[in-house]
């Protein structure tokens, strides 16, 4: 039997257009099912041909699809688009597990899998393929799907939840030999991702990672790799294609004495010297073991991504963060030392944060003046219960998914609209990124010692980061299929304002350019150019996102 693996994407926003990573969870469940042909199409990378996709379709037996939620309606796209020339479809990740009873309901669909989707995905096409043995859709644990009652009424039935496999060892390493060296990258560099645990132990309201590996019964929340399948996976993958592994865990530094033991082990086998490491951890556990940091550098762990999230106590405190400002600057710091680039995470508006506390956020972020920064508006994802809550408080906007992609609002707070809330954001990036500042910062780091190791991605950074990248920001975000998708007048208020900001943007884009060369001219000429009105001059550059071109006092 042929299978089809599509990683759905139709809209580049926020910082899909410099991260594209391979689908993990797709090159997983290939791997379990190694008798049946199998061929991967994702849309972050490919040509996005229809024809050509609708050609592979013709070809397969089974489409199957990982989506998460900004994913979930191009994915019923492509179901029913196979559905329709008479194939199999299956869907299963983040949204379809977080929202079953919603996906259930698209007929397109014919089976959804929930949760850790291995043993599922096994059983599913054993069943599909008719296999010697095989158990039957009702007695196959995590799925739903749709079925008629004798009176041909559609019911919904979801089969009992799958258990987490409690050895992670157990399943096979994955099928990353789909991917055919596509150019999957960070900020310019060819990254491969790779997990090493699965899970958090905390139980975070607003998280979807505790909601997708947590498994009640069983009570297991958090599990892990052995050491050793962790180095047989590092040496699965190709050094000489690959730039960087970026451990995709959650938290690769959860448990300490794990992590030195892998780090070590990697230092020992020498295969830093091939290759660059990457992984998300936390101010609080580099602040309390700074060894980690030297650890890091001698593994060759160039990058680390650290949840800042605000400047405000009273925030860090209600999300459990466990850290303070003295923390964030000291690990910050301690990474720099040692040739770690942070990628740091902030959060736009933050329930009890106002507007002027948030643009104090992002003049935090710049001034530890870190490699690259993701500002991410408040988001409720659904089957979260943050999402419950304030969808009870009426603080959802939106119920189109295809907006809950970190980088447009879905929600507001009591503080801040979701108008401001998006405005804050394209105000925050363009701030951070859209500076000469910023980019002289990059190009001094590509000449530092203990930065070095930059040297050998900076041109495909620049290509991908420094030129794709700021052509997006300077956008606010927003490419060509979704000005599309906004030109349909039935979104409603949400596609309302957004239409009047592009508007604003053709209107402004020349004023800029004469401000900036206005400016230039009467610096040169030592004459100070605000002196009436300057607050509300400032409050009007910062609306339109080009505070950058000019420092007010």
């Amino acid at each position: 039997m042929k299978i089809l693996y599509v990683n759905p994407g139709k809209i580049e926003s926020g910082l899909d257009f410099v991260i594209k990573g391979p689908p993990l969870a797709l090159l997983s469940i290939a791997a379990m099912v190694p008798e049946h042909n199998a061929t991967l199409y994702d849309f972050k990378v490919e040509s996005n041909d229809d024809n050509e996709f609708r050609n592979l379709i013709a070809e397969h037996d089974v489409v199957a699809i990982s989506s998460m939620t900004p994913q979930i309606n191009h994915a019923y796209k492509v179901a029913r688009l196979a559905k329709k020339m008479g194939k199999t479809t299956i869907i299963g990740g983040y949204h379809p597990t977080l929202a079953p009873d919603e996906v259930t309901k698209h007929e397109e669909l014919d089976y959804i899998v929930r949760g850790e989707g291995e043993h599922t995905f096994k059983e599913l096409i054993d069943f599909i393929s008719k296999a010697p043995g095989h158990l039957e859709k009702e007695e196959i644990k995590g799925i739903s799907y749709q079925e008629k009652d004798e009176h041909g009424n559609t019911k919904i039935i979801h089969n009992e939840d799958r258990p987490l496999e409690p050895d992670l060892d157990k399943f096979p390493i994955p099928r990353r030999d789909l991917l055919n060296k596509t150019e999957y990258s960070y900020m310019g560099a060819r990254v491969m991702l790779m997990e090493t645990s699965r899970g958090c132990p905390h139980s975070c309201n607003f998280c979807c990672i505790h909601q997708m590996w947590k498994d009640d019964k069983n009570k297991i929340y958090y599990r892990t790799k052995s050491v050793k399948r962790v180095m047989q996976e590092i040496y699965s993958i190709d050094r000489d294609w690959w730039d960087f592994i970026f451990f995709n865990d959650d938290n690769f530094t959860i448990n300490v004495n794990r992590t030195k033991k892998i780090l070590n082990t990697i230092i020992k086998s020498r295969i830093n010297h091939h290759i660059k490491f990457s992984c998300q951890t936390r101010v609080d556990t580099l602040y309390k073991h700074p060894e980690l940091c030297q650890l890091m550098e001698d593994a060759n762990m160039r990058m680390a991504f650290l949840g800042i999230e605000s400047v405000h106590q009273q925030s860090l405190d209600k999300m459990n963060k466990k850290t303070n400002i003295k923390m964030i600057e000291k690990s910050v710091e301690m990474c720099k030392e040692h040739g770690i680039a942070v990628f740091g995470g902030m959060i736009i508006g933050f329930p009890g944060e106002t507007v002027e506390m948030v643009r104090e956020n992002i003049d935090f972020a710049r001034s530890l003046d870190m490699e690259f920064v993701q500002f991410t508006p408040i988001t409720a994802f659904p089957g979260t219960p943050f999402f419950e809550d304030m969808k009870k408080q009426g603080k959802i906007c939106t119920y189109n998914y295809k907006y809950y992609n970190l980088f447009f609002p879905m929600m507001k707070t009591d503080e801040i609209n979701f108008v401001d809330l998006y405005k804050l954001v394209a105000e925050a990036y363009s701030k951070y990124y859209n500076n000469a500042d910023y980019l002289g910062g990059m190009m001094k780091r590509a000449v530092s010692k203990e930065f070095g190791w930059f040297r050998s991605i900076m041109f495909r950074w620049f290509k991908q980061f420094a030129i794709g990248g700021l052509g997006m920001l300077h956008q606010n975000g927003i490419t060509r299929d979704i000005a599309d998708d906004l030109k349909e007048k039935s979104e409603g208020t949400l596609t309302k304002w957004r239409m009047k900001l592009m508007s604003k943007r053709k209107r402004y884009k020349l004023f800029k350019r004469r401000l900036h060369d206005l400016i230039i001219r009467m610096r040169a000429q030592g004459k100070q150019f605000f002196q009436v009105r300057s607050d509300i001059l400032r409050n009007y550059l910062i609306q339109q996102g080009i505070e950058n071109f000019v420092s007010i006092k």
